[in-house]
């Protein structure tokens, strides 16, 4: 699944998220992989994400990344062209759910 960790961060600037990423990547369990971040900066928000086998697991690597996250969501990737051949592993696995 994927999930993305929410995180109110007044003051966050690129130089910090590009520490925390490096740890990102470095973080959590062979099954956590960290898929990038999304700043916006004039709310003070950033959104980290991870691709994980449970939210627990998530929650690990972002504490272990010294991500603030508040809030963990389970997330959905979209495709522009709805998926086709470079559906995602995670897309593929929601779907068979749906």
């Amino acid at each position: 699944m994927l999930y993305a960790a929410k995180c109110y961060w007044p003051g966050v600037d690129r130089a910090v998220l590009e520490r925390v990423t490096a740890r990102a990547a470095k973080a959590g369990a062979a099954a956590v992989r960290y898929r990038g971040t999304l700043l916006f900066a004039q709310d003070d928000v950033v959104l980290c994400l991870f691709e994980a086998p449970s939210r627990a697991a998530a929650r690990r690597a972002s504490e272990e990344a010294g991500i603030p996250c508040e809030r963990l969501i389970e997330s959905v990737w979209l495709e522009p062209d709805g998926g086709g051949p470079r559906a995602k592993p995670w897309m593929s696995h929601r779907r068979r759910q749906q």
